[in-house]
């Protein structure tokens, strides 16, 4: 809200506009406003204040004894009969006040002398015993006004799941505000109110639970019921050699289910059947966490390796001498999660897959047979065919494994009721910050409710060291945990055992990628449990209107663009260092564009001609600047350069986090999450790449405010319209201009999509040619979509990866603007034609 005051005007005038107008100040008119920790004089002038960004001014309501309300009371003839009705308090107002006012206790007791010139402030602060007025008494509850641009934030999400600034400024709106005013004490009182009760439950009494509790209130709006289905076996076959057979027995398997190739928690499951093999048979894991003093042996004595293709990508074709043994004697290769290599990173992957099958025929003279596992696609035959240039393959669908039912519903839920119930759960969280904020409010609501279940829930996200993901994943499978709030970090990957249930905080980006999310659970043929809670954004409201979609609709279809031209000038430098290219041979690996991006190389002074050799003409070298070309090519925007976090108390390393995102959330005054405990970042060192920090009891969190300007080159205006039916990519591939309803800077009307790569993968050369294509598709696609809101609907202009939540989205808007853009392009065209012609 805004309150309006002449020039010159005075505290006590700023009261009384509040007075009239400020809710909390009409259900509490006796208050005092303070402002870093002092109070206010009344007749100090508003404009003389010294309030610098970041800080706030706080509104203290006190109670009058009977004399002192007597005394200031308004007189009868202008209250009239009946004295005015006072507005309702809401529970999250009250909430929040009680936050600000735990805040104020912190403060110390009277104002110290560097805090603001003495002129402006009464003698007392807001807790002080001397120096009162008639009005001094202890305040009972609090509230705040002033800048909406504090970056210490009250801990609570918003629903499009970022964070809400307390108060909301004049761009605010009072029921927007009431929504969000509510913060973790406001969590911990409300836990008081809910189930204490920690008896056992399966995943439908839970359901049943969660109707007759925390969604009494028709918080459920849909509820899908998944009938179970036993598993469908084969027996295993005749041709498994009777090492194999005892192996596979010693861990309770003499059946296979009918659809599978490997067992998902690959490595323990391995590692458990070897025990019984004749012969030793080393399984290890080959990645960016294998310690280096370990790799040699591994690369020596392997006979499964379980890698990922960054590590084929850095360390294993670049240097593929060192692997000779294991690719002179490759025979299959597994690809798991296939559907996951999409977009710009599953172009690279491509081109990987291809660099290490030239290898293997060319330099080692072995042919392996892929196999590829994938639960997600619409169509995996499509899909893993371009991902790794096959001619057939074939086809596995029918689905043998066993299914528990499973529920998905949307409430207002506590992740603790899955805790206190005896089901363990993993929460699936868009953030890692959300995945914190998860932690800290289930752990305080535990305090409450079940004390000792307090440290039975942790988090699991990227970052953390891989030691401590180790031992989570260890506690979580072994049963020590009973669950975690996790980034989907845990959807592909990892069997954590049996888990009962998952939750989803907001649509995860696809059908798939959801669906993905809730398999994690049920996975020992039992009964099982999805709860998805939508966030307020469009895009998850969408689905509480139609949540049909979430199960009728067919799974997301896999894109690769395995010929993209900028990728595979990246790749074919990779390529040529490994082993020189010759058109004549590798054309089958990499395709038509061969001939052309070496064209491009060779210009570039990336390659150049064998000068020794019978095909010297055809065979080409890399002597690109780069030592090894594929350290300086990221397959799916990861950074190297990483930054330390340390506790300076006992020098501990936290976690490690991306140099672009340093600067966002460990710089000094920053408040750093990790398991749920506050830390506060006191220095980071450039130099060394180190943010120290220390624990710190803080009711607060800070929150990022990222701007990213585009500006477009040789035009005077720049305007793009996408559909990625068109093009093979994905949405992480693209960045836009999302609109801001608050935004005050200018910003050109326009409608931009920009390739998010540094330097681009040449999606936006794609669209060019494609563009009135693109336009009438466009067009097409929103005039016939059947929604009914103004905000449209996933399938026409929503946006899954907007930052701000498709907040300002108008469906009869961009039908008219692709009309209008449609009409110039073509009055434009045939104005050029007709200019021609004459």
């Amino acid at each position: 809200m805004v309150v309006r005051l002449a020039p010159g005007a005075s505290v006590r005038d700023l009261k009384a506009a509040l007075r009239s107008s400020f809710p909390p100040a009409q259900v509490a008119p006796s208050f005092h406003l303070f402002l870093k920790g002092a109070k206010l004089r009344l007749d100090a002038e508003v404009g003389s204040l010294a309030i610098g960004d970041g800080e706030f001014v706080v509104l203290v309501p006190f109670t009058r004894s009977p004399q002192q309300c007597s005394s200031v009371s308004v007189p009868s003839q202008e209250q009239g009969v009946n004295p005015p009705k006072q507005p309702e308090v809401s529970a999250a107002a009250s909430s929040a006040w009680q936050d600000i006012m735990d805040d104020l206790s912190a403060m110390p007791s009277s104002p110290q002398s560097d805090i603001a010139p003495k002129d402006f402030y009464s003698s007392s602060g807001p807790c002080s015993g001397t120096g009162r007025s008639a009005e001094d008494t202890p305040p009972c509850q609090s509230s705040s006004i002033g800048s909406s641009r504090k970056r210490k934030t009250a801990c609570k999400e918003n629903g499009n799941g970022s964070p809400e600034s307390l108060p909301s400024g004049e761009n605010g709106t009072a029921e927007k505000q009431k929504r969000n005013m509510s913060k973790k004490s406001g969590v911990a009182r409300s836990a008081a109110t809910s189930c204490h009760d920690t008896h056992p439950l399966e995943p439908a009494e839970m359901a049943e639970h969660l109707k007759q509790g925390l969604g009494k209130e028709g918080q459920i709006v849909h509820i899908q019921e998944i009938p179970s289905r036993e598993a469908s076996f084969t027996e295993l076959p005749c041709h498994l050699s009777e090492a194999m057979r005892e192996a596979l027995a010693s861990i309770g398997i003499s059946r296979l289910y009918s659809h599978q190739a490997l067992a998902q928690d690959q490595l323990r499951t391995l590692l458990e059947m070897k025990n019984e093999f004749h012969t030793d048979i080393i399984v290890k894991i080959y990645d960016g966490d294998t310690p280096r003093e370990d790799r040699l042996c591994i690369r020596d004595n392997a006979r499964l390796l379980i890698t990922n293709p960054d590590m084929l990508h850095v360390s294993i074709l670049p240097y593929h001498g060192q692997f000779q043994r294991i690719l002179s004697n490759l025979r299959y290769i597994v690809i798991d999660e296939a559907h996951s290599y999409k977009g710009a990173f599953g172009c690279h992957t491509a081109l990987i897959i291809r660099r290490l099958k030239r290898i293997c025929s060319n330099v080692y003279g072995s042919h392996p047979t892929f196999i590829f596992c994938t639960a997600t696609s619409a169509n995996p035959c499509e899909h893993v065919m371009e991902l790794a240039n096959l001619d057939e393959v074939e086809l596995i669908q029918n689905d043998g494994s066993p299914c528990g039912s499973n529920s998905i519903v949307e409430v207002s839920y506590l992740f603790a009721e899955m805790v206190q119930h005896g089901l363990r759960c993993i929460a699936f969280c868009k953030t890692r910050k959300l995945c914190e904020l998860v932690l800290a409010y289930t752990r305080e609501i535990l305090q409450e409710s079940a004390k000792g279940l307090v440290d039975s829930i942790c988090v699991y996200r990227a970052g953390y060291i891989a030691e401590d993901r180790r031992k989570i994943e260890a506690d979580l499978f072994g049963g020590k945990l009973r669950g975690v709030a996790a980034t989907n970090a845990l959807e592909l990957g990892i069997d954590v055992g049996h888990i009962d249930a998952t939750l989803h905080l907001g649509f995860p980006g696809s059908i798939a990628s959801l669906w993905q999310q809730a398999g994690r659970s049920g996975r020992r043929a039992k009964q099982s449990l999805a709860i998805y809670v939508a966030f307020e954004g469009p895009l998850d409201q969408y689905f509480m209107k139609f949540p049909h979609k979430l199960f009728g609709k067919p799974i997301e279809h896999c894109h690769v663009d395995s010929r993209n031209l900028k990728v595979l000038g990246q790749q074919f430098a990779c390529a040529a260092y490994e082993h020189p290219l010759c058109l004549q041979y590798d054309e089958h690996y990499f395709g038509s564009s061969l001939d052309s991006a070496m064209t491009t190389l060779k210009d570039k002074g990336y390659i150049i001609n064998n000068p020794s050799g019978p095909f010297s003409s055809s065979m080409w070298n890399y002597i690109g600047p780069e030592r090894s070309p594929s350290q300086a090519v990221s397959i799916r925007a990861i950074e190297h350069d990483k930054y330390q976090v340390i506790d300076k108390l006992n020098n501990r390393l936290l976690e490690e986090i991306e140099e672009s995102k340093a600067f966002f959330q460990v710089y000094e005054g920053a408040v750093y999450m990790h398991q749920g405990v506050n830390y506060l970042v006191e220095e980071l060192d450039l130099s060394s790449r180190i943010a120290f920090c220390r624990k710190a009891d803080l009711k607060y969190y800070t929150e990022r405010r990222d701007y990213t300007d585009i500006n477009v080159l040789g035009g005077e205006f720049a305007l793009v319209m996408w559909l990625f039916r068109h093009m093979m990519c994905s949405a992480s591939d693209l960045g836009t201009e999302c609109a801001n309803p608050h935004e005050t800077r200018g910003i050109p009307d326009r409608i931009l999509l920009y390739d998010k790569h540094p330097g681009g993968i040449g999606i936006a050369s794609q669209a060019q040619m494609l563009f009135g294509e693109l336009l009438l598709a466009a067009l097409e696609l929103v005039s016939t979509c059947s929604c009914t809101g103004a905000a449209g609907c996933p399938n026409c202009i929503q946006s899954l990866t907007c930052s701000e939540y498709n907040e300002v989205l108008d469906k009869e808007a961009a039908i008219l603007i692709l009309k209008g853009v449609i009409d110039y392009e073509r009055a434009y065209f045939e104005a050029e034609d007709a200019c021609q012609q004459s």
